[in-house]
């Protein structure tokens, strides 16, 4: 009688082996969840120089969302999208950038901005990025369009919204 080969007995765990070694090895991915106008918790700011105001405000806690794709730009008003990240181990951080690509907003410097962006974190919770309508010189319309890209530049996820201006209620 024959022993069996070793490589007959190795070539299944060699196989299974690859499969979740494939699987673990899948890309990191950004999904987007949710979006629309959103309300958030502020807890700060931070300094954000490719912004129309030079910062961002940072927010906690779960953000309340009510699906929408026309925005109604008035002083105020918050808007972007909830996602998260896959693909990634428990309680990494992924690094990605936020780019807004909106219609040319004219700075009280002299700036003519048509792109905002920032840096972000993806993890398998849900995160927010968004943007509030703090200074008149932002109330434009047009198309706004959130992108959530890798460091590279290479997209993950993106949302698009028809913001409006000019018919906000009076206070």
């Amino acid at each position: 009688m024959r022993p069996p080969c070793l490589l007959a007995l190795l070539l299944p765990a060699l196989l299974a082996g690859a499969g979740s070694a494939r699987a673990q090895a899948a890309e990191p991915a950004v999904e987007i969840l949710n979006w629309g106008l959103t309300r958030a918790k502020d807890v700060g700011t931070e300094t954000a120089p490719d912004t129309p105001t030079g910062y961002n405000r940072l927010v906690d806690g779960p953000v309340d969302v009510i699906r929408a794709e026309k925005i109604t730009a008035c002083l105020g008003t918050s808007f972007g999208v909830m996602y998260a990240a896959f693909n990634i181990p428990d309680f990494q951080i992924l690094p990605i950038m936020v780019v807004v690509q909106h219609p040319a907003i004219y700075t009280p410097d002299g700036r003519t901005m048509k792109r905002s962006s920032w840096p972000d974190g993806a993890i398998h919770q849900q995160r927010y990025a968004g943007w509030m309508f703090e200074k008149s010189y932002e109330l434009v319309s047009g198309v706004w369009t959130f992108s959530l890209q890798d460091t590279h530049g290479r997209e993950f996820a993106t949302k698009s919204f028809d913001v409006i201006a000019g018919s906000c209620p009076v206070s």
